[in-house]
């Protein structure tokens, strides 16, 4: 999301700033003799561009991080870090939660497992898994996954993620839930078990050399 983001302003950047360049000698008119004019409808004109770019950009960024599965685990994710390193309390982390939760979330376990370890984490980071598709969690070498009834080739998913506080490292299961109107929710969210864990090592990145997205508390 972060990387998205940046991506997204570079290229708000770079469409206002050669727009302004190239238009802000248009926006007054000075002839020989007289005080320098205001050209007001260039000026309406200019700002009336840039606040159509910047609303393209902003609704293709909300669309971005709404269909990337990868984006929308990472915002999600990224409430548990803020949850850790104390920047919100329980009944924000709940709030901020509840739009990408599914009708039927079940989350119980994660929030119980997050209270038992407390806020007072300086910092943390944490590592997301690739997505794991239906017709890898339906087979047996998954058979330690949640049972659920596939609705699609790619919906629903499963990610696990590694959670590091510094004192403790702590994989988590997350199934994610496609909707046409509202894109990923969260359907599931428990600390993952050695054996789905052990399923699921081709998922994970590398510790060493994988990403890892980082929180200061």
């Amino acid at each position: 999301m972060q990387t998205a983001k940046l991506i997204y302003i570079t290229m708000l950047a770079l469409f206002l700033v050669p727009l302004f360049g190239f238009r802000i000698k248009r926006m007054t008119e000075k002839k020989v003799g007289e005080k320098r004019k205001i050209k007001w409808v260039n000026i309406a004109v200019t700002v009336l561009l840039a606040v159509l770019i910047s609303a393209f950009l902003y609704v293709s960024y909300q669309t971005t991080i709404n269909t990337r599965y990868e984006l929308a685990a990472e915002r999600y994710i990224d409430l548990h870090g803020q949850y850790a390193t104390g920047q919100i309390s329980d009944d924000e982390f709940l709030k901020k939660v509840a739009p990408v939760l599914a009708s039927d979330a079940d989350i119980s376990a994660f929030t119980e497992a997050i209270t038992a370890e407390g806020q007072d984490a300086g910092a943390v980071r944490f590592q997301i898994g690739s997505r794991i598709l239906p017709k890898y969690y339906t087979s047996d070498a998954y058979s330690s996954f949640p049972k659920i009834t596939p609705a699609g080739d790619e919906n629903p998913i499963f990610i696990l993620y590694l959670f590091d506080d510094a004192a403790t490292q702590e994989y988590y299961l997350v199934e994610m839930v496609w909707e046409d109107d509202d894109g990923w929710k969260i359907a599931y969210h428990a600390p993952a078990t050695d054996e789905q864990v052990k399923a699921a090592q081709t998922t994970l990145p590398s510790q060493v050399n994988g990403q890892w997205f980082y929180i200061s508390g």
